[in-house]
């Protein structure tokens, strides 16, 4: 398992409870080596941390407006 942070303008408070269908997978996010491409782009940006099992998301440990 891995934790990994992803970044998107997108806000997502039910993330947790419906993980696998967030709008962040289909709409705009970014991985942390684009942080900076992102916060050109956006003035807004959330940052979750998400423990991934492979390619799976499995859990939200934590999310931060920036």
């Amino acid at each position: 398992m891995e934790i990994v942070k992803v970044y998107s303008p997108i806000e997502d408070k039910g993330i947790q409870k419906n993980l696998n269908d967030s709008p962040i997978w289909t709409g705009l996010r970014y991985h942390e080596s684009e942080l900076t491409e992102a916060r050109e782009k956006h003035n807004t940006l959330f940052e979750y941390l998400i423990k991934f099992d492979g390619l799976k998301p499995v859990m939200v440990n934590k999310i931060t407006k920036l």
